[in-house]
């Protein structure tokens, strides 16, 4: 008994459309990019680091202006997140591995002058990370911004004035800052890492700190 072909379901080609483009995506980033090789990043690495939006893809550089790690998806940035784990990926984890592929991107000598930025040096290039895929890939910043701005509506996705907003918002980062007296909290700064995912601490709400709340005098 012969049966007629199945016909495709709309889900099968939403699914079908979703890798289309994620490949196209892929595709793209690799025209100016390169991937930094054996590296798999926790699942949500990016939100001790700060970032909150639901973009694919976002840079990670050291600002040496708000002396802090900079984390942004082409339209919305922030720093004051937790920059150690970004030092400790690039000073140690994948030191090598983040090398090899700076040279790769052109860069001659990136341990003469670090292209990430540092305290001395303003970042020449980022760290874009694959939120999907958990894989990491470096490039020049003045490349990967129009990728990232791509990312969102092209009404939207105006590369001058998105730039201009990000500047704006590390204004108000570095002026809106405060400091209370506190202590630390006796977990990984904010955040614990549980096999491939990072999960808040609860009582210190991810800051890594614990505020000092003053005893009032008695008479």
């Amino acid at each position: 008994m012969e049966t007629s072909p199945k016909t495709p379901s709309r889900i099968d080609n939403c699914q079908v459309g979703r890798y289309t483009h994620a490949m196209a995506d892929l595709k793209e980033l690799a025209r100016f990019a390169v991937k930094v090789i054996n590296i798999h990043m926790p699942g949500n690495w990016d939100r001790p680091v700060g970032y909150d939006g639901h973009a694919r893809f976002v840079a990670v550089y050291w600002d040496h202006a708000g002396n802090d790690v900079f984390i942004t998806d082409g339209l919305s940035g922030r720093s004051g997140g937790a920059w150690w784990l970004h030092t400790n990926l690039v000073e140690r984890d994948a030191r090598r591995e983040i090398t090899a592929a700076l040279m790769a991107c052109g860069v001659t000598n990136p341990l003469n002058k670090w292209p990430l930025g540092d305290l001395s040096n303003e970042a020449t290039h980022g760290l874009i990370l694959d939120r999907f895929e958990h894989g990491l890939w470096v490039a020049r910043l003045e490349e990967a911004t129009p990728f990232l701005c791509q990312q969102h509506h092209k009404a939207i996705a105006d590369p001058a004035a998105i730039a201009a907003a990000l500047v704006r918002q590390k204004t108000e980062l570095l002026e809106d800052a405060t400091v209370h007296p506190c202590v630390p909290c006796h977990c990984d700064r904010g955040w614990k890492l549980s096999v491939d995912y990072y999960l808040p601490c609860p009582e210190c709400q991810r800051s890594g700190r614990i505020e000092i709340i003053p005893q009032q005098a008695i008479r």
